[in-house]
Formats: structure tokens, C-alpha cells, sequence
């Protein structure tokens, strides 16, 4: 199979980033916080390696069920693909829905809504997990009979259509309210305002909401992110930090009918004894405050420039890792998640970031060595890693003790 239009489309949600950026600096608008934008990004390549690993789950369970139980065998045509969007976008509908809805799939969704900021950078924002939860739900499009192949380029478009929508740049679209998602539409969404919670599921048609009773219209302007804030620039911990509170409230719930409940039930849902289910709380927009560590001065730059090389380093992952040794993909992808992590403890003044950095600088090093030992390009390629290695290394010596102060200053407020 060929790359997805998802993988393709990469450049250019760059590019779009970047014109977001530009207008939001002509504007003085203050739409984006570089932490906060770059663990988006984090999120995303960590979703996209994960995808190596992971997708063989949904559309190996995809094809299988077409093989064996499939009804029909649509022919690709505009007609079909018209159709198929349709149906993807309203299966769409109801994973999301389902996301929200019950508490164990919502830790695989979760992680979309954590960013407290709202601009196009929040799209790139993905989860690793999510798709284990709700590929069963596009599975009666394999038994209708849209060939696997097909159901992956077009399920594509129903989320690349999506990305436009995450911005404040655009306000209300008039009569296209009425049947697309809209930026005013997924804005709702993503409020954290109590009255904006579980509405607007909609991938690219928000007739679904109108439909099914979950529509609610833009009226205040929202507060992004979650009830209980993240207050994180870790991208695996913004994966997985559902799950240990969902196991600790499992724990401390009586009754195994009221533990499934937990776990299957809607995020909040308590048991009576226990004062029953949480109240969303009340939030507003001149009084809430994001999070916002300061980073020691220099590291922001630092972090950059190391995160200029993992980007480039995922996306030659995600385009060429069909041809890796199977040791080579892990090695990589351990890479890349090491490194996004190390971003994040960086700008949140971890002293364990700054203990390991170096190691982890050294460590890639000899990771490109391994990786071009019998390559034609190990002299050039090499002596270009060995240089920004060491360049990094004498940078990041000239940043620790400045930003060992702030690390020290930053535990002591928080004891």
C-alpha cells in the first residue's frame, strides 16, 4: 500500500502552520505558545511512528472482515467514493462519540483535547492509542463491501478535511454552517465550558449533530482543554496519564458492577456512595490560567534546534520505514520517542531531562553510525550528525547551569 494522503499532507500542514503563525504575529493575537505548539507536534509524530506499529491492528481487522464476510464487491468509482465518504464521515461520527462517551476509550482521545491553546497546530495533536478503541466501529463498511484500499484513502480525507477547521482565524461561514463542520463548530468542541461539553462530534458534515441531538452553536467565546489539566509538555505521559487515574479510581470504587461502570461509563461517572457523578466545573476565560513553566533562558532555542532534526528524522522514518529492517524501525522509533520527551522535560526545567541529555545526544550518535555503517552516505551524513552532535553537546554544557537554577527554583515553588 502506498503512503496515505495523511502522510502526504504533512508539508503542507507545515506550511499552513507557518501562515498561521505570520498572521497571528501581524495581529498581535497571541494564538500560539511555543511549548504548547511543539508538544502538539510531538503528539503527532508519536502518533504517526505508533501508526507503523498499530495500524496493522485496524485495517488488518478491516480486510479481514471484507475477505471473509464481505456482502459486495464495490468498484472504485467518483460514485462509490461520494458514498464512501458519506458513510466514513457518519462512522466518524460515532467513533468520536464513543471516545467521549465511554472512559475507557476516551484515554485514546484524550490527548486531542489537552492543548489549552486552539490553532491549526492543535490538529497535529493525535493520540498513539485511539485507533485500538474504535476501528470496530468502520468494520460494516467491510461487510457492505468498499475494499480495504479504498476505505483507507477516503477515511483519510474524512480526517484531513479536519485540519483547516482547528482556528480562530475564521469566524462564522454562513449557510455552510448549516451542513459542514465549521472552525465555529469544532471551537465548541474543543471548549471546556460546561455547556460546550460532548457536543459537535462531527468530522466534515455537522448534519450528523443536528441529527442525532449533540449540536451546539458558538455563543461564548470557549476555554480550551480538559477539566483536570494535563500541566505537562510530555507527549507519552499526555498519552497514557488517563489511564493510572482511571485504574485508582477503579480501585477505590465498591462492587464490580460499579467498577465495570467506571471503566465503561461516562468519564466523570462515580457511584452514589461516592457523591455520584462529577460536576463539570464552572471556567472563565479572565480567570483561568494555562499552564506556562518558564524554561531557562537559551533552552526554547536549544530545544528547537534538536526538534529540527527529529522532525526531519520521523518524517524519513514514516516514508521509508516499509524498507527497514524490523530492528532498525524500533531503534528509530525508541529514538524519536526519546527525543520528544526530552523536549518536553527541557522546557518544564526536569532535572532528570538535563541529567540524560547528554547521553541521549551521545546515544544518537552511535545510532547513526550503526545505521550507516555499510551506507554510501556514512562520510557526508556522518560528519554532518557528529557535528550537530557535538555542537549540541557544548550547547547543552553552556545551558545546564542556568538551567539548573531554574530546575531548582521551579521544585522549590511547587514543595
Amino acid at each position: 500500500m502506498s503512503l496515505s494522503p495523511i502522510v502526504l499532507s504533512i508539508p503542507i500542514y507545515f506550511v499552513l502552520i507557518g501562515v498561521e503563525l505570520l498572521a497571528e504575529r501581524w495581529q498581535h493575537t497571541h494564538r500560539y505558545r511555543f511549548a504548547d505548539a511543539l508538544t502538539n507536534i510531538s503528539c503527532g509524530m508519536t502518533s504517526q511512528v505508533a501508526g507503523v506499529f498499530m495500524r496493522v491492528v485496524g485495517v488488518g481487522a478491516y480486510a479481514f472482515v471484507y475477505e471473509h464476510f464481505a456482502f459486495l464487491h464495490i468498484k472504485q468509482s467518483w460514485t462509490a467514493g461520494i458514498l464512501l465518504f458519506v458513510l466514513a464521515d457518519l462512522g466518524y461520527y460515532w467513533a468520536h462519540r464513543l471516545s467521549h462517551q465511554i472512559n475507557l476509550f476516551w484515554g485514546g482521545h484524550v490527548v486531542h483535547h489537552q492543548s489549552e491553546d486552539y490553532n491549526l497546530s492543535v490538529a497535529l495533536r493525535q493520540s498513539s492509542l485511539q485507533s485500538l478503541f474504535t476501528f470496530f466501529v468502520y468494520l460494516p463498511l467491510a461487510v457492505i463491501g468498499f475494499e480495504p484500499v479504498f476505505f483507507v484513502y477516503i477515511s483519510a480525507l474524512v480526517t484531513l478535511y479536519q485540519f483547516w477547521i482547528h482556528t480562530e482565524f475564521i469566524g462564522r461561514l454562513g449557510p455552510l454552517e448549516w451542513v459542514l463542520n465549521t472552525p465555529s463548530h469544532h471551537r465548541v468542541h474543543h471548549g471546556r465550558n460546561p455547556r460546550y461539553i460532548d457536543k459537535n462530534y462531527a468530522g466534515a458534515l455537522i448534519v450528523w449533530d443536528r441529527l442525532f441531538g449533540t449540536f451546539e452553536p458558538e455563543t461564548e467565546r470557549p476555554v480550551y482543554g480538559i477539566t483536570v489539566p494535563l500541566q505537562s509538555w510530555n507527549p507519552l505521559w499526555a498519552n497514557v496519564s488517563h489511564y493510572p487515574a482511571l485504574w485508582r479510581q477503579v480501585q477505590a470504587t465498591p462492587g464490580l458492577a460499579n467498577r465495570l461502570r467506571v471503566v465503561f461509563g461516562r468519564p466523570g461517572w462515580r457511584p452514589a456512595e461516592q457523591g455520584g457523578p462529577l460536576e463539570i466545573p464552572p471556567v472563565a476565560e479572565d480567570t483561568y490560567r494555562k499552564y506556562q513553566p518558564t524554561p531557562a533562558r537559551g533552552v526554547p532555542g536549544y530545544v528547537l534546534a534538536q526538534y529540527v532534526v527529529l522532525v526531519g528524522v520521523a518524517a524519513l522514518f514514516v516514508f521509508t520505514q516499509k524498507s527497514m529492517p524490523p530492528a532498525t524501525r524500533y531503534l528509530l522509533a525508541g529514538w524519536i520517542a526519546a527525543g520528544v520527551v526530552a523536549g518536553g522535560g527541557l522546557l518544564e526545567n526536569r532535572s532528570w531531562a538535563w541529567q540524560l541529555e547528554v547521553p541521549r545526544l551521545l546515544a544518537s550518535l552511535a545510532l547513526l553510525v550503526a545505521l550507516l555503517w555499510e551506507s554510501s552516505f556514512l562520510l557526508w551524513a556522518g560528519a554532518l550528525g557528529g557535528m550537530f552532535v557535538l555542537a549540541s553537546v557544548a550547547w547543552c554544557y553552556k545551558l545546564r547551569p542556568v538551567a539548573g537554577a531554574a530546575a531548582n527554583a521551579a521544585s522549590g515553588a511547587t514543595a
